[in-house]
């Protein structure tokens, strides 16, 4: 009887020291480097939706082969930047619509689709960086030395644009490991809505 229970116990070692080297719970590979990186929203809809100046937490899961065993990664390099075009998810049954654009119009001159780098709107967790919030600004900002008058407007996915489009404008924001490249990391798109119309 107490082989028996020895042999029980070498067993459930075993299983817990496969839990523990990443990938799925049969596997004793030791290997920790993802193949990519799954980005989702917290909550059950993994509806990626947020209003201007409030945020939405989001979330890095590394995984590698293809039944997406977790890989113990919680390192990340995370950046985010507005889209031309594109869509997004709108609700759970997981149709899309396409993305509105930012627009620059400088003073006298001629609108240009404009797409900035928001990474600086990132709040990592400090304890475990595959957390983060994204905090879109409430305002978008004009570019850098942008005359006096000049504007950014939400248009139409259509370009040339229709200014006063209530589609939302898209951020793609993207989560890399620790030491990856591009062909590792993930992404998933987020809508900024206009608090007019904020389920469109």
């Amino acid at each position: 009887m107490r082989r028996i229970v020895q042999s029980f116990a070498v067993i459930g070692l075993l299983a817990l020291g496969a839990c523990g080297g990443g990938g799925s719970v049969l596997s004793f590979d030791t290997n920790t480097n993802p193949d990519r990186v799954i980005v989702t929203t917290v909550g059950p809809s993994n509806i990626a939706r947020v209003l201007p100046g409030a945020s939405i937490a989001l979330s890095a899961t590394a995984v590698r082969g293809s039944q997406n065993g977790l890989v113990n990664v919680n390192r990340y390099t995370w950046s985010a930047a507005v889209t031309v075009g594109g869509t997004y998810i709108a609700n759970t049954d997981g149709q899309t619509k396409p993305c509105a654009t930012l627009v620059f119009t400088p003073t006298g001159g001629t609108p240009v689709a404009f797409a900035p780098d928001y990474s600086i709107y990132i709040a990592i967790d400090p304890t475990n960086e595959a957390n983060i919030l994204f905090i879109p600004p409430t305002a978008v900002a004009l570019p850098a030395g942008a005359p006096a008058g000049s504007t950014v407007t939400v248009a139409n996915p259509a370009f040339p644009p229709v200014v006063g489009s209530t589609n939302p404008y898209c951020v793609v924001v993207t989560a890399t490991p620790r030491g990856g490249s591009a062909a590792n990391a993930g992404s998933i798109t987020v809508a900024v809505v206009n608090p007019n119309n904020p389920l469109n």
